[in-house]
C-alpha cells in the first residue's frame, strides 16, 4: 500500500503543509499524547496514535505502544499514516491477517498489529497533513460508533495550524484574539501566558468531550468529580448547568445493578479505577421514576502522569439501551412461539403469553380480547396484571365495535397509543369512562392497543396498560409482533379444527355406509337376484337385471371405501410373501375384456420378485390397467413396463395416450372422490375412488405413487415398490 501511495505522501503541497504544522504543533494546548490516550480509551483500544507524514513518518503523540513501535517512533518510513492517507477518509480494519490486501503489511508482519481503525488529519487547506489512529494487537470489530469518535476528536482538533510562529499557531487553533500588535497578522507574535494556555487547554478538552456522543466522567485522585459531560448530563436527564459535583449528587442513586441492587460509592467504575483495575464492560441500569429504564456499559481507567503518578480516573459511559431492548424482545418472541408451540388451546397459551410480554414491555396489565361475530362484540379471553396490580374488579367482559381503545383498533385495525385514559375520545359507553378513571387512580395511566390480524380479518386485539405516559414507538412494535403470532396460532387451530371435523364428518360417513347401508343393500341384492330367477314376464326381466347391476355397482363403491378406511386407519393387515411381478401382470391381462388385451405391450423381465401381498398388489395393476383402457377411447395402446436398480427398488410403468390429466387437476389426482375435470365432462363413469385406493395400497406397501407431468398425450402412472419389505 505504501508503493501505491508514494507520489500521494511526496507530493509537495502535502509536505509543505506537513512541514508547517510541524512548526505550529508544539503551540497546541492539548498535548498529542494525551489525545491519543483519550481516542483509546474512548474506543477501548490498547494504542492509538498521533502522525504527522513529512518524508517520513513521525508520531507526533502515542499511547499504549508496543516496543518496537516506541522504537521506531520518527525514524521509520510511512508505516500507519500511509494506510489512511490512501483511503483519504475514516478506515478500519478488523483483522489485518484475514485481509489480503493487509496480509503482508510491516505493522502486521514486524509490529504485530491486527487491527486498526483510523481517520485523516487536515489543515486549514483541507490537506492531509496526519492521521488519528487508534490499533490493537488482537482482531478487533470496529463500530460505526468508534469512527464518528475519532472523527469527532479530529473536527474539535481543528484544521491544524500551519503558520510558521508558534503564537500565531496558537491563535489559529484556539481562537484567541488579541489586541492590534502592530504586525501583519501572518507574522504577529503573540505572547500566551501560561494561565491563559491552562485556560485555553480546559476549555479545549471540556468542549471536546462534550462534542462527543458517549458518556465521560473523571475524577481526581481524591475522588472528587472534576468531569461529567453534555451526553452523560442527557442520559442522566440532568441539566446542563450543574456541577460535575452536583451532577453526580443527582445522578448516582439512580444507578442500580442490572439485579436491581443499588451502587454503592466503593463499586463505582472511578473509584475501582483509583485503586489500579482496568474496568471493562460493566453492565449497569438507570432507573429513573417515571420513565422506562435505561441500559448502560461503563469501561474505566486510571489517569497517570507520565511518571506514573496517579492523577485520578476517567470513565466511559455507553447507552447500550436499544441493543438490551433488541435483545429482550428476540428472547420474548422467542418465549411465545414456544408457549403457542406447546399449546392446544389460545386459553392455555395466552395467559403465560402475556405474561412474558408484559415484563418484556415492563407494562403492568395486558388483555386479549377476542372478536365474537355472533355477537359482533369484543370478549375477554384471557388477562394478565403484575404483582400489586390488582384491577380484576375493572375489566369489562364485552366492549363493542369502536368502543374505548380496543373497540376502536378493531373497528380500525389500527394500533393506538393513549398516554391517558381518562383524556380519552375514543371512551364512547359509561362504562369505558369509568374504567379509564378507575384505571388511572389506581396508577395506569397509557394504553397500547393492536390488532390480531389474519390477513384482512381482525380476529381480536391485544391491549396493554401501563403507568409510563411516555411514548416508545419499539413497544407497538413488539405487541404487533405477538399479536401477530396469536393470529398465527388462532388461524391454523381454526383451521386444525376444521379439518379435524371433516375428517369426523367422513369417519361419520363412513361408519353410515358400512353399518346403515349394507345391511339394506345385502337385502335389495339377495332379493333382486331372487326375483330374477322367479320372474316370468319377459318385460320384467330388464328391470330386475338393472336393480342387479346397480346394487353391484353400490356394493363395490362401499367395499372400496371400507377398504380404503381400512388401509388409511393401518387396520389392514397385509400378507407379504416373495411375488414374481410379472405372474401378477399376465393375470392382471388375462382377466381384462378379450378386445382389450391386443392393445395391452408388456416390457419386464419374468425375473422380478418382490414382497408383496399378492392380492393387494393384484388390486393396484387392475385398477392401473382400468383407467388406461377407460380413458383411452380411441383404442390407444397401452404400455407396462418394469425394472429393478441397484438401490432394491422395483419402478412400474403404466402408460397410455388417452385423454391425459389435466394440470390443475394433477396435485388432486390421488385424493379421495376427486375425479380430473376432463373425466367429469365426458360419459365415462367413475367414482374418484380408484387412485385413492391404490396410492394407500402401494403406501402400504412402503412404496411412491407417481404422475409423470411430461407424458403428453396421454397419462404415465410410475409406482416404486422395494423388493424387499422391512416387516419380512
Amino acid at each position: 500500500m505504501a508503493d501505491r501511495d508514494t507520489e500521494l505522501l511526496k507530493s509537495p503541497s502535502r509536505l509543505q503543509a506537513v512541514a508547517g504544522t510541524r512548526r505550529g504543533q508544539p503551540t497546541m494546548p492539548v498535548p498529542l499524547d494525551a489525545v491519543a490516550r483519550m481516542a483509546a480509551h474512548l474506543v477501548q483500544a490498547p494504542m492509538a496514535v498521533v502522525s504527522l507524514a513529512e518524508p517520513e513518518e513521525e508520531f507526533l503523540g502515542s499511547y499504549g505502544l508496543t516496543e518496537s513501535l516506541t522504537a521506531r517512533r520518527g525514524t521509520g518510513k510511512h508505516l500507519v499514516y500511509a494506510n489512511v492517507a490512501g483511503a483519504d477518509a475514516p478506515l478500519a480494519v478488523p483483522d489485518m491477517a484475514a485481509d489480503a490486501e493487509f496480509a503482508e503489511h510491516p505493522m502486521l508482519t514486524s509490529h504485530g498489529i491486527r487491527a486498526f481503525a483510523g481517520v485523516p488529519l487536515r489543515d486549514e487547506h483541507a490537506r492531509q497533513v496526519g492521521a488519528l489512529t487508534v490499533l490493537d494487537d488482537k482482531p478487533h470489530t470496529w463500530t460505526e460508533n468508534d469512527l464518528s469518535t475519532l472523527v469527532e476528536i479530529t473536527e474539535m482538533l481543528g484544521p491544524l495550524p500551519s503558520g510558521t510562529d508558534p503564537a500565531t499557531a496558537m491563535t489559529t487553533l484556539t481562537g484567541l484574539h488579541h489586541g492590534d500588535t502592530g504586525q501583519d497578522d501572518s507574522t504577529a507574535s503573540v505572547a500566551v501566558s501560561p494561565t491563559v494556555q491552562a485556560g485555553v487547554q480546559a476549555g479545549f478538552i471540556t468542549a471536546l468531550l462534550d462534542s462527543l456522543q458517549v458518556g465521560v466522567f473523571a475524577v481526581d485522585a481524591h475522588q472528587r468529580p472534576v468531569l461529567f459531560n453534555r451526553a452523560l448530563r442527557h442520559f442522566f436527564r440532568l441539566p446542563d448547568h450543574l456541577t460535575p459535583a452536583e451532577a453526580v449528587a443527582g445522578g448516582h442513586h439512580q444507578v442500580r445493578h442490572p439485579d436491581g441492587r443499588p451502587y454503592t460509592t466503593d463499586e463505582l467504575s472511578t473509584v475501582r479505577a483509583l485503586k489500579g483495575h482496568s474496568i471493562r464492560d460493566v453492565e449497569a441500569i438507570l432507573r429513573i421514576p417515571g420513565l422506562p429504564d435505561r441500559h448502560m456499559l461503563t469501561n474505566a481507567e486510571p489517569i497517570r502522569d507520565a511518571d506514573g503518578q496517579l492523577l485520578g480516573a476517567v470513565a466511559a459511559i455507553h447507552d447500550v439501551t436499544e441493543r438490551r431492548r433488541r435483545e429482550r424482545w428476540r428472547d420474548c418472541e422467542l418465549h411465545v412461539a414456544k408457549i403457542l408451540n406447546g399449546s392446544g388451546t389460545i386459553t392455555e397459551a395466552a395467559p403465560p403469553i402475556l405474561q412474558t410480554a408484559g415484563q418484556t414491555l415492563g407494562h403492568q396489565h395486558l388483555e386479549l380480547l377476542l372478536a365474537d361475530d355472533v355477537a359482533d362484540v369484543l370478549r375477554l379471553s384471557a388477562y394478565w396484571s403484575a404483582p400489586g396490580v390488582n384491577i380484576d374488579d375493572l375489566i369489562p367482559q364485552t366492549i363493542s365495535r369502536g368502543d374505548a381503545g380496543p373497540g376502536y383498533v378493531w373497528d380500525t385495525g389500527q394500533p393506538l397509543w393513549l398516554p391517558d385514559l381518562t383524556n380519552s375520545e375514543f371512551a364512547v359507553t359509561e362504562q369505558a369512562r369509568a374504567f379509564a378513571h378507575a384505571a388511572a387512580q389506581r396508577g395506569l395511566h397509557a394504553s397500547l392497543a393492536v390488532p390480531v390480524p389474519d390477513g384482512d380479518t381482525i380476529l381480536g386485539v391485544l391491549m396493554s396498560l401501563s403507568s409510563t405516559a411516555e411514548y416508545d414507538a419499539s413497544h407497538t412494535w413488539l405487541l404487533d409482533s405477538v399479536a401477530a403470532q396469536l393470529g398465527h396460532f388462532l388461524t391454523h387451530r381454526r383451521n386444525t379444527e376444521l379439518q379435524q371435523q371433516l375428517a369426523h364428518a367422513k369417519d361419520d360417513f363412513l361408519t353410515l355406509v358400512s353399518h346403515e347401508m349394507r345391511t339394506p343393500l345385502t337385502s335389495i341384492i339377495s332379493y333382486s337376484t331372487l326375483l330374477a330367477e322367479e320372474i316370468i314376464d319377459p318385460e320384467l326381466v330388464p328391470v330386475a337385471a338393472a336393480i342387479t347391476r346397480n346394487t353391484g355397482i353400490l356394493q363395490s363403491i362401499i367395499d372400496d371405501l371400507l377398504d380404503l378406511a381400512g388401509l388409511e386407519w393401518g387396520h389392514t393387515t397385509l400378507q407379504l410373501r416373495p411375488t414374481h411381478l410379472r405372474d401378477v401382470v399376465d393375470a392382471a391381462i388375462v382377466a381384462m375384456p378379450p378386445d382389450a388385451r391386443p392393445r395391452v405391450h408388456i416390457d419386464m423381465p419374468s425375473t422380478l420378485i418382490l414382497d408383496a401381498d399378492p392380492h393387494r398388489l393384484r388390486q393396484i395393476i387392475d385398477q392401473l390397467l382400468s383407467n388406461a383402457i377407460k380413458y383411452s377411447p380411441d383404442s390407444g395402446d397401452i404400455h407396462i413396463h418394469a425394472h429393478d436398480n441397484a438401490s432394491g427398488v422395483i419402478e412400474l410403468t403404466i402408460t397410455d395416450s388417452g385423454i391425459g390429466i389435466p394440470a390443475e387437476d394433477r396435485e388432486q389426482l390421488f385424493t379421495r372422490f376427486h375425479r380430473a375435470s376432463n373425466a367429469r365432462h365426458t360419459a365415462i363413469g367413475g367414482t374418484g375412488l380408484g387412485l385413492a385406493l391404490v396410492r394407500a395400497l402401494v403406501h402400504t406397501h412402503g412404496g411412491t405413487i407417481t404422475h409423470d407431468p411430461d407424458r403428453q398425450p396421454g397419462t404415465r402412472i410410475i409406482v416404486r415398490l422395494p423388493q424387499h419389505h422391512s416387516t419380512i
